[in-house]
């Protein structure tokens, strides 16, 4: 059985201010955060089997072969395909909370997010057009 005193307001009282009273949860849960991503860093260091070779450890970047010479010339449509995928990973962001919040909308809330829909289409209908998309 539980004691009665861990359902006690003043269970953490040790000063009356509002830091302990009520920030001592949230330092104790960084504490408790910080102490398991140490452990278990130093566990997988530990416990893995370390067999590095120079292919392994080699730099790797957009799938071009690292053995190259620095002056390669380099493709622009990778990075056309991180900005698309931001541009999209940032619709989501905004598409996720409106979808949660759609029946307590106004009309001018509803079209607003249509429009921007409207516009990331268009936008989404033109780069496939010419091609942005196709990495070959």
């Amino acid at each position: 059985m539980i004691p009665s005193i861990f359902f006690s307001k003043n269970y953490f009282h040790f000063n009356d201010s509002l830091f302990y009273n009520e920030y001592i949860i949230i330092l104790s849960f960084i504490c408790v955060a910080m102490l398991l991503s140490i452990i278990i860093v130093l566990f997988s260091y530990i416990l893995a089997i370390q067999k590095p070779e120079t292919e392994k450890l080699s730099t790797y970047e957009c799938g071009f072969e690292p053995y190259e010479d620095a002056r390669h010339t380099f493709d622009v449509k990778f990075y056309l395909v991180a900005i698309l995928f931001i541009v999209f990973d940032i619709e989501t962001m905004f598409l996720i909370p409106w979808t949660n919040v759609l029946a307590q909308l106004d009309l001018v809330g509803f079209w607003s997010m249509i429009d921007f829909m409207f516009e990331l289409g268009v936008g989404y209908i033109y780069i496939y057009c010419i091609g942005a998309l196709n990495i070959h």
